[in-house]
Parts: structure tokens; C-alpha cells; sequence
């Protein structure tokens, strides 16, 4: 490697921030006194933890990380896959799909979340208001429509068991010999990788990539360079919906629970490792390999106090600690450019 490539890679965020999952994953393996890796191979306790915890949040960085590449901010991707899934789980259960396959339920939540991440790609791209404000008032709809006016229950033992069967399959099985645990890789970090994949492809190597990149560079400029600003937001966010309910429903076949109000809160969870892995505030900036290790190193800290015993209430110490140390970052690096 030349000296150039070398110091064009340590002044991204993300190496940096790879050096600190390796030293974070150094340290737990210490202070656990080497118990939580106790026996040959990598799919541990930890690991295959971490891993399926960074399934879902790492799903719904990518949806976040493409609308931060274009300036913006999405606050109602929870209420869009939880109104998602949760009637496409009803809608389902009703009609007795998804006993055998979970594809019927799977598209169901895809297409609903299209519908309602249209009602936001249209108020923005139409009105031009702050995307922050409109999806908190869209989060707060589809939350109502979800507990309100739908009334949708808490599905569980009922749920179709072509869902419960896909939720649980897995990849790689191993065992603690001494203890005789056993611990498994969970298929769903096939729908990661490819999704990683995917969005990876996106923006780096077509036209709407370099839109997003533009737009949320100087949005004016993007528009006098020939961008459809307009077009380009609604696609984002109606893409952005049918993923997130796409991603409700793997996460409720994982769970094998249907719970509208199971994802509250998690975008402040999913926002800070956005802003952690490299993505400005200002837009224009931000990887999927940077936002990957933000969230694996979030998994990681949050996994490794449940198993360690700290107690939880660090992790909020720790997200708040993550979105002050990332925004200060990100205007920081603004400010050296200008």
C-alpha cells in the first residue's frame, strides 16, 4: 500500500471506528476473564448474539444511512415496519396464509410500508419541508392509525407457523463442551449481507447513488447539475418505507411475536450508529462499511453488559454518550471543509 492510499484511509471515520470494534471486543473478552469465549471457533455466545442483534438494527441503518446521504432524517421507520407488519401479520392470520411460507406475509408488509413511506416521500419532495418534522408527525399518525383507529392486537402463540419456522432457522450450529449450550447463526444474516450489498451497489454505482450524494451535498446545486430532486426524494422514501416493513416482518418471524408497540424508541438506537459509522448531519457523506462496524460495535457493548451484568440502564449512557461524540464529529468535519 502507498503512502497516499494509506493516508487517504486513515482519515476515514471508519477505520478508525474498525480499530475500536476490535480493541471493544478485546477488552470484553478481558474483563469476562475469557468465559465468553470458551471453545473453539467463532460462533460463540457473543458473537452469534451480536450478530443476530445487528440483523434488524443493522437493516434499518442502511434505510437510515441512505436518507442521511441525502440531508435528511426519517424518525418514523419503527412506526412504518411496526404498522407494517403488524397488519400484514393480522391480514394473514385472518386468512390463514403463511402456514407453510412466510412470502405471502413478507410482500403484504413491503407493499403496506411502500404506501405509507409515499405519504412521506410526497409531503417532502412536494412541500420541501424539514424532513425531521414531517416524520415525527408521520411517526406519530402511523402509531395512531397502528393502536387507534386499527386497534391491532398483540399477536404471539397465534402467529402463523410458517413465520415461526423461517424465524428460526439458521446457518451454523455449535456447543460449549463444558456446558453443553448450544448456539446457532440465524439465517436472517443472509438478508443483511445482501441488503448491505445492495445499497453498497446503489450508491456507488448508479445514477440515484450519485443523486442522494449530490442532493445532500448542496440540493440547489444537484438540481442545476440535471437531478429530479423531486423525483428522487419520493423514490427514496417510498423505498425506504417498503424496506422498513419489509424488515418489521423479519423481525417478527425472529421474534415469532407480533407487537405493535415493540418498535418505539428504536431509532434512538439505530440513528446514533448512523451518525457513529461516518455519516454527516449535513448529508453528502456516509459508507455501509462504516455504518456496519458503528452498529456492530453498539450490538457488541449492549450484548456484552447483559451477559457481564452491568446494568442496562449504561446503554443509554452509552447510545447518548454515541449521538453527542458523533454530531460534534460530524460538524467538526463540516467545518474543516468549509
Amino acid at each position: 500500500m502507498d503512502k497516499a492510499k494509506l493516508k487517504r484511509m486513515t482519515r476515514r471515520t471508519e477505520f478508525y471506528m474498525f480499530l475500536v470494534l476490535i480493541l471493544l471486543a478485546v477488552i470484553v473478552q478481558i474483563k469476562s476473564g475469557g468465559r465468553l469465549i470458551t471453545f473453539p471457533g467463532i460462533f460463540t455466545r457473543l458473537n452469534t448474539t451480536v450478530l443476530r442483534t445487528m440483523v434488524v438494527d443493522g437493516m434499518f441503518a442502511m434505510c437510515c444511512l441512505v436518507v442521511m446521504i441525502s440531508g435528511g432524517f426519517d424518525l418514523s421507520f419503527p412506526a412504518v415496519a411496526a404498522l407494517s407488519y403488524s397488519l400484514a401479520t393480522t391480514i394473514c392470520l385472518n386468512n390463514g396464509w403463511c402456514q407453510t411460507s412466510p412470502l405471502a406475509g413478507l410482500l403484504l408488509a413491503a407493499a403496506i410500508g411502500w404506501v405509507l413511506g409515499m405519504l412521506n416521500g410526497w409531503i417532502i419532495a412536494n412541500f420541501k419541508l424539514n424532513t425531521m418534522i414531517v416524520t415525527l408527525g408521520t411517526q406519530t399518525f402511523f402509531t395512531g392509525v397502528s393502536m387507534g383507529l386499527l386497534a391491532l392486537k398483540e399477536i404471539t402463540s397465534t402467529l402463523p407457523e410458517g413465520m415461526k419456522a423461517f424465524g428460526k432457522a439458521f446457518l451454523l450450529e455449535s456447543a460449549d463442551p463444558a456446558t453443553g449450550i448450544r448456539f446457532t447463526l440465524s439465517a436472517m444474516v443472509i438478508f443483511l449481507v445482501l441488503l448491505c450489498a445492495i445499497v453498497s451497489f446503489i450508491l456507488n454505482k448508479t445514477m440515484f447513488g450519485r443523486a442522494l450524494y449530490a442532493i445532500g451535498g448542496n440540493e440547489v446545486s444537484a438540481e442545476r447539475a440535471g437531478y429530479n430532486v423531486k423525483r428522487t426524494k419520493f423514490l427514496l422514501y417510498s423505498s425506504v418505507g417498503a424496506v422498513a416493513g419489509f424488515i418489521g416482518m423479519i423481525r417478527t418471524c425472529m421474534e415469532s411475536q407480533s407487537i405493535p408497540k415493540a418498535m418505539v424508541g428504536r431509532e434512538m438506537t439505530i440513528i446514533p450508529a448512523v451518525i457513529l459509522g461516518g455519516a454527516s448531519i449535513y448529508g453528502g457523506e456516509g459508507t455501509v462499511f462504516g455504518t456496519v462496524v458503528a452498529v456492530a460495535i453498539i450490538s457488541l457493548v449492549s450484548n456484552s453488559m447483559l451477559i457481564l451484568g452491568i446494568d442496562t440502564y449504561w446503554q443509554q449512557f452509552f447510545n447518548g454518550l454515541v449521538i453527542l461524540v458523533g454530531i460534534t464529529v460530524s460538524a467538526l468535519q463540516a467545518r474543516r471543509k468549509h
